[in-house]
């Protein structure tokens, strides 16, 4: 069955609305697992941190 020329030029629109969301949310994901990331390596960096400065002075 064909579609008529309203509704390939409607579904022609709806794809083109629907890629940039797309991108986006692969975006947004991306950067969350950075974010988490992020927060590990600085979790893990504070504590390393914390332990050299208590322990490596001299008096």
């Amino acid at each position: 069955m064909h579609q008529s020329r309203k509704e390939q030029g409607m579904e022609r629109i709806s794809r083109g609305l629907l890629q940039p969301d797309l991108r986006e949310a692969g975006v947004f994901a991306e950067l969350e697992t950075d974010i988490e990331a992020a927060e590990e390596w600085g979790a893990k960096g504070m504590g390393l941190h914390a332990r050299r400065s208590g322990s490596g002075r001299l008096l």
